[in-house]
């Protein structure tokens, strides 16, 4: 949330969409143009390794980075404060991603020469250029509407992030394009470290919430001129318009799924702006950033392995029975990801408070709540991480488009009607959103994926008895007396790993295939991961 946090993830953006929703759209030559992502051939076992352990360790900086920022940030600035960088924040990404449209994706799928990505990298200098205009008319205009002064300043620092962030961002699809993928993590890695040191540096200078945007600039400008000297290759400021059409039709699937996305990610912090204040919206985002630190450690593997795993079981046999195959793998593949996210959020719910407490400072006590509500929103959004790769394996991509509009609109909906009863009852009606989101994906996995809800949520109930024993231990632990004298991340590490040992222990016990199942699938699915992440990176 407060470095590069709400782009969320770029390398994780950029292989959902290359790889899952290109094969939606229906330009016969963009087709053929993706039928391969890796145009160039498959890379040896070795240096595909190679170059996941660094996307590994380029996720993990990543991380790192953005919650040290927001940790220092937090003991700095007050939830006000927060609250008006998250608003001007959520204007800048949608800005963006209207500037970025899909210029990566397309460059990391084309299968011929250079001359088509240069085009397209001069059309995303353009774009960036033009977005970050409109960002500086609307910098001048936020006085008249803005709930506070100093949005207007901060949109138009923003502005200039806009126009690095959109080059930056097509210059990353071309050294994927270039299997450069070392060299990209290696930027990724020093751009993330740059604006660590900005933005604590910046704070600590006391620029206050400009630090943040100080941050974002210099993590931005180190990529861009590392990503371009990695490149090596200039803008051609011309493209046929066989080609812009060609463009056009690989990009607006895309361009709608990502906007849609977007808009659905910050329809919270917008209604919340608007209806409760900048302070409301700083609580939540700070809650919902805690939330998320933790939840990226199980979504991004998630993801990758359903990918793995999906396309492993679609492949392993004749087309007749590629259903039946990718249904049983699903059920494998969910119980693990619910074995994964069960204990971690009820460890968030339980211990909120103290997690609050041990990391920000007693002005952010109101978010304790707001943790362990939007903890259990994001376990219901669990299976969700499944959504593109399964119906994209499946040769369904073409339903995202409609999984994210209706998505979109049952989340604004019910964000609305909860914005009249105040800032928990906008937290709560994500956990409602949540169920609705549940319910639509379990459909279109059996209407579409041929998935069945028992596939998706049977293996949840042989879950439920070493959850109740880890959950128990934990509920134990925090009544010891003693505990009061220890610092609250002390309790929070200790009292979580004594949880976590007996949880792990009585599923061992209680469901021995389960956890050999998990071993084997982890040993297989090794290499295959280590392609996968790097052909995707």
């Amino acid at each position: 949330m407060f470095t590069r946090t709400e782009i969320g993830h770029s390398s994780a953006i950029l292989r959902t969409e290359s790889q899952v929703l290109i094969g939606a759209q229906p330009a016969s030559k963009a087709q053929s143009m993706t039928a391969n992502v890796q145009p160039h051939g498959p890379k040896p076992k070795r240096q595909a390794l190679g170059d996941s352990s660094i996307t590994v360790v380029e996720r993990i900086v990543a991380q790192a980075s953005q919650f040290a920022v927001f940790i220092f940030a937090a003991n700095i600035l007050s939830p006000a404060e927060f609250g008006v960088f998250a608003l001007a924040s959520a204007c800048a990404i949608l800005l963006f991603r209207a500037a970025e449209a899909a210029w990566a994706p397309y460059i990391m799928s084309w299968s011929g020469d250079a001359e088509r990505p240069r085009q397209v990298l001069f059309l995303a200098i353009l774009s960036g250029v033009a977005m970050a205009v409109l960002g500086q008319a609307l910098g001048f205009s936020a006085d008249m509407f803005a709930m506070s002064s100093i949005i207007g300043p901060l949109i138009h620092l923003f502005s200039f992030w806009i126009m690095l962030a959109t080059i930056s961002s097509a210059l990353k699809g071309l050294m994927v394009w270039q299997k450069k993928l070392k060299a990209s993590a290696v930027c990724e890695i020093a751009s993330e470290l740059s604006g660590l040191v900005a933005s604590i540096t910046s704070l600590w200078a006391g620029f206050g919430i400009f630090a943040l945007v100080i941050g974002r600039l210099a993590a931005q400008s180190v990529h861009l001129v590392l990503s371009a000297s990695v490149v090596r290759l200039g803008p051609l400021t011309s493209m046929p318009k066989a080609a812009m059409e060609d463009l056009w039709s690989f990009s607006k699937q895309v361009f709608t799924s990502r906007m849609i996305a977007n808009l659905r990610l910050y329809t919270a912090t917008f209604v919340i702006g608007a209806f409760l204040g900048p302070v409301a919206v700083g609580l939540f985002r700070a809650a919902d950033r805690l939330v998320i630190a933790f939840a990226e450690l199980l979504m991004a593997p998630g993801y990758l392995l359903a990918w793995t795993q999906f396309r492993q079981a679609r492949d392993a046999g004749p087309v007749e029975t590629a259903s039946g195959r990718i249904n049983q793998r699903a059920t494998d593949f969910f119980k693990v990801i619910f074995a994964a996210s069960l204990p971690l959020m009820a460890w968030l719910v339980l211990q909120s408070e103290d997690i609050i407490t041990g990391l920000l400072s007693e002005e952010w006590a109101a978010a304790t709540p707001l943790v362990a509500i939007l903890a259990i929103s994001r376990l219901l959004m669990t299976p969700s991480v499944a959504t593109e790769p399964l119906l994209s394996i499946t040769g369904q991509a073409k339903r995202l488009p409609m999984v994210t509009s209706l998505t979109f609109a049952f989340s604004i909906t019910v964000t609305l009607i909860a914005a009249q009863f105040g800032l928990y009852a906008v937290a709560s009606s994500q956990i409602i959103v949540a169920i609705g989101v549940l319910a639509l994906n379990v459909w279109v996995y059996q209407r579409y994926a041929s998935v069945g809800w028992k596939a998706v949520l049977g293996g949840v109930p042989a879950l439920l008895l070493p959850l109740c024993a880890g959950t128990l231990t934990l509920w134990s632990l925090m009544q010891w007396p003693g505990g009061a004298e220890l610092p609250a991340l002390v309790r929070v590490v200790a009292y979580g790993l004594g949880a976590l040992a007996v949880y792990l222990s009585a599923l061992r016990v209680l469901d021995p295939n389960f956890v050999s199942l998990i071993l084997s699938t982890k040993k297989a699915d090794a290499s295959g991961a280590a392609s996968e992440m790097a052909g995707q990176s």
